[in-house]
C-alpha cells in the first residue's frame, strides 16, 4: 500500500494495526494536508449487517466537533474494503505515556479533564464510545488527548460478542454492567475513563488477575485499593473523584462528564497552587427554617451567609459560597453524593427556629466521606446573642477540622458589626432582596440598606451592601453607570472609612476603578487587598480574573475566573465569564462548551447565549452565530445590542448590505444616549472602514464607555489592530 494513490490520498506510511483494521499516514493531495486512512477489517466489508451498522455508527461519530476527539473526515471504499479518512495527529497513544511509568499528577488531571470534556460533547449527541482505554487516547505533541475509534468500539464489541457468545471489550476496562451484559449508556464510559485515571496514577489498573475470569470477578465483587497505596500522594478530591468513578452502582457515579470535567477541573487548579492542596473543604448548606410565623426565610438565609462569610476568612479552608449552595438541590441525595456535586469533604447543615427575639439554632457538622457526624449542637439565646453563636459555630468548625486559626482570624471571628439587632435585620432582608438581582428587588434591597444604615449609621456592612445595590443596579436595572457609579463609590468609600477589612467593599471598589475609572494600578492592588482578607469570596476572583485578562495575563486570568467557580460551582454568572475569558483568548471551542453549561445550570439565562453567539462567531460559523444572537434577544438581552451584534455577524459573513441597513435603522436617541458607540465601531471594524470604526471608538472614549476595557483583547477588532490610532486608543485608556 506504500506509495500508492487511493482516490486524492497518497500512503505515506503504515501506522499500526489492530482489531478493527489497518491504519496508514497519507496525504490529502486535494488540501495539501495529512490524514489517517483506517482500513476496515473483511470482516465489516464482507457482512451487509455489520456495513450498514458499520456506516450508522461511522455517521453519528463524524457528526462530533471537538478539540478532544478525533475526528472523522470521510468515509470510502477501495477494493471492496471500507476505510475511513481521519484527522492525522501528532502524537503518540495514552499506553505509550503509561508504559514509561506513573506520569505527574497533574499531567493525568489534564488528560482525564480532557477525555471528559470530549465525552461530554459525544454523549451529548447521543454517542457512546464503550471502550474508552489507554490505546483509543492519542496525547498530541503539544499536550491535547484525543479520543479515537469513537463509533468504531461499539461495532467491533457488536461482532465480537455475536462471534464468540460473549462480552466483547477489553475485560480491564470494563465497567461492572457491562461485564454482566446489561444495556450500557453512558456511565459506562465514566468507569472506564476512573479505571484509565487510576492507572495514569498508579502506574497499574485497578483491578487485576492472572486472566480474563479473575479480573471480571475483580470488578463485579472486589473494591479496588486506594490509588494512594502506591505511595503517592494526592489532594483528598481527587481520590475521591476516582472512587466515585469506580462506583459498582451507575447511579453513584458522576451523573454525567460534565460533572466529572468540572471537578477535575478544580483539581487542576488546586494543583496550580500546592498551598490549597492540603485544605479542608466544606459547604454550609442552607439553614432550614422552621419558626413559627412565614417570614423568617431571611433571617435563615442571612444566617447561613453570616457563617459561611465567617469561614470563608479562614486561609486554611477552602469554602463553597453562599450562590452554590442556596441554589443547589438537595433532593433525595445522601451527603456522600451532596459533597461530589459541590467538591467538598465536609458538610455543615441546621435548622432555626425564630420567635420574636426568642432564637433556636441546631447544627450538625458531617464527614460525609466517611459518611459520620463530627458533632451536632442546639444553641438556645436571643437576638443579641446571634454573633456569639454565629462566632462560636465557626470556631467549632475549626477545632474538628484541626485548620489551626491565626491571632488575627480569631480576631476577626470575635468582631461585632453591630450592636443594633433591628439594623442587622434590616441588612439580612435587603442581602435577601439583593441575591434575587432583578430590578425589583434590587429597589427593595435599597430600601432595607437605608432602613438599616438609619438604625446604625456605623454599621459598615450595610454600606457595603448599598454600595453593592447600586453596582448591579445598571446590570439588572437598565440604569446607566453614569447614575449608579457615583452612588456606588461614596457607599464604598462609607464602608472603608468604617472598616478597612471588608473584602467585599475592597472587591467593589477595584471594580468602580477598573470600569469606571481606568485606575489599573490601583484596581489591581484593591483586587489583591479583597482576596488577601477573604481567601475565599467567590466574586473577588471572578472580577480579578476580568482584570488580569485587560492587562493581557491570559493564563492567570483563566487559572483566577477557574478558583471563582472551584469556589462558586453552580453559578451559571461564572461559567459564563469563564467562557468570556476563552471567547477572548481565542479558544472558541471551550468558550462554546462553558456557555452549554451554563445554560444548563440557567436555561433562562440570556448572556449565555450572547457568549455562545460570540464563540460561534469567532469560528466562523455565522448560521448558529446568528441564531444563538436571536436567542439572546428572546430570553432578555437588551434589543439594541442585539440588533447591533446581529449588524457585526452579518458584515462579518460579506452582508454588507443587511448590516448597513440595521445600522442606519438605529434609533437616533440610543446613538445620543452614547450605548451603542462601541457596538457601532465593532459593525464598521467587520466592514474593514477604519476611519468609521475609529471615529465610534473616539466617542465612546469621550463619554468614558466600560466596554472598551476589552479593546486590547477583542478579536472583533482584529481587522483594526494594526492601524496606528488603534495603539493610541489603547495609550489613552492606559491598556499600553
Amino acid at each position: 500500500m506504500i506509495g500508492q494513490t487511493i482516490s486524492h490520498y497518497k500512503i505515506v506510511e503504515k501506522l499500526g494495526e489492530g482489531g478493527m483494521g489497518v491504519v496508514y499516514k497519507a496525504q490529502d493531495t486535494k488540501l495539501d494536508r495529512l490524514v489517517a486512512l483506517k482500513f476496515l477489517s473483511r470482516q465489516v466489508s464482507s457482512s451487509e449487517e455489520y456495513k450498514a451498522r458499520f456506516y450508522r455508527e461511522a455517521r453519528a461519530a463524524a457528526a462530533l466537533s471537538h478539540p478532544n476527539i478525533c475526528s472523522i473526515i470521510d468515509i470510502q471504499e477501495f477494493r471492496g474494503e471500507e476505510f475511513l479518512v481521519m484527522e492525522f495527529i501528532n502524537g503518540r497513544s495514552l499506553r505509550s505515556r503509561i508504559e514509561e511509568g506513573p506520569m505527574p499528577v497533574s499531567d493525568a488531571v489534564k488528560f482525564a479533564r480532557q477525555i471528559a470534556e470530549g465525552l461530554e460533547a459525544a454523549h451529548s449527541k447521543g454517542v457512546i464510545h464503550r471502550d474508552i482505554k489507554p490505546e483509543n487516547i492519542i496525547v498530541t505533541d503539544t499536550g491535547v488527548t484525543k479520543i479515537a475509534d469513537f463509533g468504531l468500539a461499539a461495532l467491533l464489541n457488536a461482532m465480537e460478542t455475536h462471534e464468540s457468545g460473549r462480552v466483547a471489550g477489553t475485560t480491564a476496562y470494563m465497567s461492572p454492567e457491562q461485564i454482566r451484559g446489561d444495556q450500557v449508556n453512558d456511565l459506562t464510559d465514566i468507569w472506564s475513563l476512573g479505571v484509565t485515571l487510576y492507572e495514569m496514577i498508579a502506574g497499574h489498573r485497578p483491578f487485576t488477575g492472572e486472566y480474563e475470569q479473575a479480573v471480571a470477578y475483580s470488578i463485579l465483587n472486589e473494591k479496588p485499593p486506594p490509588v494512594t497505596a502506591s505511595h503517592i500522594i494526592i489532594p483528598g478530591e481527587l481520590e475521591k473523584i476516582i472512587d466515585r468513578c469506580l462506583e459498582k452502582k451507575p447511579t453513584d457515579r458522576f451523573s454525567d462528564a460534565a460533572s466529572l470535567a468540572k471537578e477535575l477541573r478544580q483539581v487542576e487548579i488546586v494543583l496550580e497552587n500546592p498551598q490549597t492542596a492540603s485544605l479542608k473543604s466544606i459547604a454550609v448548606l442552607p439553614f432550614a427554617d422552621i419558626s413559627p410565623e412565614k417570614d423568617n426565610e431571611y433571617f435563615s438565609e442571612g444566617l447561613t451567609e453570616e457563617i459561611i462569610a465567617n469561614l470563608s476568612r479562614l486561609r486554611m479552608l477552602r469554602v463553597v459560597s453562599r450562590t452554590s449552595v442556596m441554589q443547589y438541590d438537595r433532593a433525595d441525595k445522601t451527603m456522600k453524593q451532596i459533597a461530589g456535586d459541590l467538591a467538598v469533604h465536609f458538610i455543615l447543615e441546621g435548622s432555626v427556629r425564630k420567635h420574636g427575639s426568642e432564637l433556636r439554632i441546631t447544627t450538625q457538622l458531617v464527614d460525609a466521606l466517611q459518611d459520620t457526624t463530627l458533632w451536632s449542637e442546639t444553641y438556645r439565646g436571643t437576638l443579641e446573642d446571634i454573633f456569639d453563636i454565629q462566632e462560636t459555630v465557626a470556631s467549632k468548625i475549626a477545632k474538628a477540622l484541626k485548620v489551626r486559626l491565626t491571632p488575627g482570624e480569631k480576631k476577626t471571628l470575635k468582631r461585632h458589626p453591630t450592636v443594633n439587632t433591628e439594623a442587622y435585620q434590616s441588612y439580612l432582608k435587603g442581602r435577601f432582596f439583593w441575591n434575587k438581582r432583578n430590578k425589583a428587588s434590587l429597589g427593595t434591597a435599597i430600601r432595607y440598606f437605608e432602613e438599616s444604615i438609619a438604625k446604625d449609621p456605623n454599621y459598615a456592612l450595610a454600606w457595603a451592601g448599598l454600595a453593592d445595590a447600586y453596582f448591579l443596579l445598571s446590570e439588572y436595572g437598565h440604569v446607566t453607570r453614569r447614575d449608579t457609579y457615583p452612588r456606588s463609590k461614596s457607599a464604598i468609600e462609607k464602608a472603608l472609612e468604617l472598616d478597612d477589612q471588608l473584602a467585599e467593599a475592597h472587591a467593589s471598589l477595584a471594580s468602580l476603578m477598573m470600569l469606571d475609572e481606568w485606575d489599573w494600578t490601583n484596581a489591581g492592588k484593591q483586587f489583591e487587598r479583597a482576596i488577601d482578607l477573604k481567601p475565599n469570596y467567590a466574586t473577588a476572583h471572578h472580577w480579578y480574573a476580568e482584570w488580569l485578562l485587560y492587562m493581557g495575563r491570559e493564563e492567570e486570568a483563566i487559572r483566577e475566573i477557574t478558583q471563582a467557580a472551584l469556589l462558586d460551582p453552580l453559578s451559571a454568572a461564572i461559567l459564563k465569564d469563564m467562557g468570556i475569558i476563552l471567547y477572548y483568548t481565542r479558544r472558541y471551542d471551550t468558550a462554546i462548551e462553558e456557555g452549554k453549561k451554563s445554560l444548563e445550570l440557567d436555561p433562562g439565562f440570556a448572556s449565555a447565549h450572547r457568549l455562545l453567539s460570540l464563540a460561534y462567531g469567532g469560528k466562523g460559523m455565522y448560521v448558529e452565530a446568528i441564531a444563538e444572537n436571536q436567542k439572546w434577544g428572546e430570553a432578555g438581552g437588551d434589543h439594541t445590542e442585539v440588533m447591533l451584534g446581529l449588524a457585526q455577524l452579518l458584515a462579518v459573513s460579506g452582508k454588507r448590505g443587511e448590516a448597513m441597513t440595521i445600522v442606519e435603522k438605529m434609533p437616533q436617541e440610543q446613538i445620543a444616549s452614547g450605548k451603542v458607540y462601541r457596538g457601532l465601531a465593532l459593525v464598521y471594524a467587520a466592514l474593514a472602514d477604519h476611519d468609521s470604526a475609529f471615529h465610534w471608538l473616539e466617542k465612546a472614549y469621550e463619554i468614558r464607555a466600560d466596554s472598551l476595557c476589552s479593546l486590547n483583547v477583542d478579536p472583533k477588532l482584529e481587522t483594526i489592530r494594526s492601524d496606528p490610532r488603534f495603539t493610541d486608543m489603547l495609550k489613552k485608556i492606559g491598556l499600553k
